[in-house]
């Protein structure tokens, strides 16, 4: 086992226990005002909290926008459902890859390299596939308040309970506002749901295309061109605010789990981080929208 496998078992470890070591009894328990009516009929119902601490950073808790923003993060499967998908190329699949000028010395000394660090690798960017990934949390603002319907209770719960929420948007002709959402976050919910086998509402995949009111701030940015500017840079170019500092999303998990090291953030305290990080993008992604005209 490498240095590489054991940190990354001793980090499943650590996310195992990270739900009951993960203090929460400081947020207020789950209350969306309009946005939620009542429990949801779900047998194993998500943990969901509101939290508006941050709500002055960039929109003021009392603005208005007619839409609903969202926004989603998403960590690696846990580590046995992933060493069963994981499957190195051997040397003659990596050769295949490989500047033909390399001599076979060459490919071989790459592949030894190529061997030593695909694991990691791996691990490193199932977050962003939903074969390999899972939703943590899903973001949302509406009427000016933040709450977050969370993985706690299980993702086929959390996916149910945002698509019933998806419905009643559609109905009242709400947008439904995210950044590089109709590329990433929409996709990712969607594939998620068909993989654990939860239904999708029909409207909101017509054919090959998303219903309407599903609107991305980088699509209507780029004006029909080609120029894609991350949420970061757009926040900055208006003025509005940044991400959270000293967070990336790559690290989400960690923060969410309460196994992010090197930081100065205690563990019990690294998921309210995990949401501020959340809440941040999501407030900023409606400031974005308001500016841009689109509501």
């Amino acid at each position: 086992m490498t240095d590489g496998q054991s940190e990354i078992g001793a980090e499943q470890d650590r996310e195992k226990n990270a739900m009951s070591e993960t203090k929460l009894d400081t947020l207020d328990t789950f209350d969306f005002g309009d946005l939620i009516d009542g429990e949801p009929e779900l047998s194993a119902p998500p943990v969901s909290i509101e939290l508006n601490e941050w709500a002055d950073k960039i929109v003021s808790a009392g603005e208005k926008l007619d839409a609903v923003f969202y926004d989603i993060e998403t960590g690696p499967r846990p580590e046995d459902e992933l060493r069963q998908l994981f499957r190195e190329k051997t040397e003659e699949e990596f050769a295949a890859t490989c500047d033909k000028r390399w001599k076979p010395d060459t490919v071989a000394a790459k592949h030894k390299e190529y061997q030593a660090n695909a694991w990691e690798e791996f691990v490193g960017k199932a977050a962003l596939s939903p074969v390999t990934g899972r939703v943590l949390l899903i973001g949302l603002v509406k009427d000016g308040d933040f709450a977050g319907i969370t993985h706690d209770g299980g993702e086929p719960a959390m996916l149910s309970l945002f698509w019933s929420k998806v419905e009643e948007w559609l109905a009242a002709k709400l947008p439904i506002i995210g950044h590089n959402s109709n590329s990433f976050d929409l996709p990712f919910l969607i594939r998620r749901s068909w993989m654990l086998g939860i239904d999708v509402p029909p409207e909101v995949k017509q054919g090959r295309y998303l219903h309407p009111l599903f609107r991305d701030t980088m699509e209507f940015w780029s004006c029909g061109g080609r120029e894609y500017p991350s949420l970061d840079s757009l926040g900055e170019a208006f003025g509005i605010g940044q991400k959270t500092e000293g967070v990336h999303g790559r690290d989400f998990h960690r923060w969410w789990f309460g196994t992010m090291e090197g930081v100065d953030v205690p563990a019990e305290q690294q998921r309210i981080k995990a949401l501020e990080y959340c809440e941040q993008d999501v407030r900023l992604t409606a400031a974005i929208a308001a500016r841009m005209g689109m509501v």
